[in-house]
């Protein structure tokens, strides 16, 4: 997982730009898309993604306490589509959970114990 810090160090050595300046970019960057998304315009990013608020429908939920049925009202939530080059790279790439052996199989046998140690 690439954390903020990572994605700093990475843009200040390709541009050649200070980490303060890079940090102070990508902050810009972050805060400009919030303040788009809370306008309710689309921000999009040619060959990255869309950026939008979506309303989600009222739904029937149940509470977890104590099991009653609940609505849920309509929401505005946040959606990120991945653009066309995003999909590729992200197709291109071995994920660790890949590369790793599997923690569990699954068996059509009749077997209580299906982890493998």
């Amino acid at each position: 997982m690439a954390a903020k810090q990572e994605l700093i160090n990475y843009v200040a050595n390709q541009t050649n730009l200070s980490k303060v300046n890079t940090n102070k970019v990508i902050n810009a960057l972050l805060e400009a898309i919030t303040h788009y998304i809370s306008q309710g315009d689309v921000v999009h990013l040619n060959n990255f993604g869309t950026f939008e608020v979506k309303k989600r429908a009222a739904r029937l939920s149940h509470d977890v306490n104590s099991g009653k049925k609940i609505i849920l009202s309509e929401q505005k939530v946040p959606i990120f589509k991945a653009g066309k080059a995003l999909k590729i790279a992200a197709q291109q790439t071995n994920t660790p959970e890949e590369e790793a052996e599997p923690s569990f199989c699954l068996s059509t046998e009749e077997s209580p114990k299906a982890f493998t140690e």
